[in-house]
């Protein structure tokens, strides 16, 4: 018999939310498991808006799960009522998934929301968006969800439909033409006034570089944009979670003198490291990562912002050039240039300008929540 149950928000309860896909995925060569505390801490957070967690059982033996919540600070934004539905996993076959989603889809009408769209990312990074629906040949890289391939047919039959695909680029490092950057950079640089700096937040210049990254994100959010703008708060939190991934070598800013005007994130592609610690630190885990993240040899560039004004002269290309410099001094062969709104023509365009092609596509689906 199928039953659904709504989880207390505690490390206790949420503990078999957790666990269901170590159980879901132990056969699966492609998965990498999450460090466990690392998310139940985060799925503890009561600060990140209403959410609800629904575990979906047959018999005694849990099935499926989800997660719906509603990001008031987006709604009042974009002025809709609209939730959202994240963490979504289910066993093979389709009354799980439609017991899960029926119970968020239930969840968020009863709050008001007249629509709901998902999977969503958790936080202010929207690293891990979508469904994966292309691409699915091997591991995900750090952030990126994986899925198997029916999750797209299990939405479809439960009424959801395509709300925005969001796009991964693979580039190899020896595809990538250093010599022609020589040229152009230089010449970008001396034309529209403008330098690119490495940011290394470790020599006690955290508050300005982050007060910088705030600024060129509220100078560059278009009004439509489907995510947040960061508050100092948020960065500040972001940084703690993101700090044991960080590598200056491929994190950079552009200036022009002293305004900031653009910057490009890139991390290490540690997923290598946590597949191998199956979501534990203890009691091997930890020795996997000091032995393996000098052996990662890709990486992820996930953010790549310019204000308005700069855009089109140069700015990106240089931003990129001594970011994938650094990543060669670190050994990387590869990046993943992910992910890039399918809306976003001029990403897109700047992506595809880096010798890479479009590897997979990561789909957020909608529906309407009936009276």
């Amino acid at each position: 018999m199928i039953r659904v149950e709504i989880l207390e928000q505690t490390r206790a309860a949420l503990r078999p939310f957790v666990m269901l896909p170590f159980r879901l995925y132990k056969d699966d060569p492609n998965w990498v498991a999450p460090l466990i505390g690392e998310q139940l801490r985060a799925l503890c957070d009561k600060q990140g808006g209403p959410r609800r967690f629904f575990l979906v059982y047959d018999g005694e033996t849990p099935v499926a799960r989800v997660m719906a919540g509603i990001d008031e600070r987006l709604n009042e934004r974009l002025n809709r009522q609209c939730g959202y539905f994240s963490l979504f996993e289910t066993a093979q076959k389709p009354d799980y998934a439609r017991a899960a989603l029926d119970a968020a889809c239930a969840y968020l009408r009863e709050e008001g929301m007249k629509q709901v769209i998902g999977p969503a990312a958790l936080g202010v990074d929207d690293f891990g968006k979508g469904l994966l629906v292309q691409g699915f040949d091997g591991p995900p890289v750090l952030f990126n969800p994986y899925n198997p391939s029916y999750y797209a047919d299990y939405l479809q039959k439960c009424g959801f439909e395509k709300h925005r695909d969001h796009l991964a680029y693979f580039m190899r490092m020896d595809e990538f033409d250093f010599r022609a950057m020589e040229e152009i950079v230089p010449r970008a640089k001396k034309r529209f006034g403008f330098r690119v700096e490495h940011v290394d937040a470790a020599k006690g210049q955290e508050e300005r570089i982050l007060q910088n990254v705030g600024r060129v994100m509220r100078e560059s959010f278009p009004p439509d944009w489907e995510w947040n703008v960061p508050t100092y708060g948020d960065l500040v939190q972001e940084k703690k979670k993101l700090a044991r991934y960080y590598r200056p070598e491929m994190t950079v800013m552009a200036y022009a003198g002293n305004r900031p005007i653009g910057f490009v994130v890139a991390f290490p592609d540690f997923n290598q490291v946590l597949k191998k610690m199956k979501g534990r630190v203890f009691p091997f885990g930890w020795l996997w990562y000091l032995l393996g993240k000098k052996k990662i040899h890709g990486a992820r560039c996930s953010l790549q912002v310019v204000v308005p004004e700069y855009q089109h002269k140069g700015v990106n290309t240089a931003m990129f050039y001594e970011a994938f410099l650094g990543a060669k001094q670190l050994g990387i062969q590869w990046v993943e240039g992910s992910t890039v709104d399918e809306t976003s023509v001029s990403s897109i365009a700047n992506t595809e300008k880096m010798a890479s092609h479009l590897y997979r596509v990561y789909r957020q689906y909608e529906k309407t929540l009936s009276a």
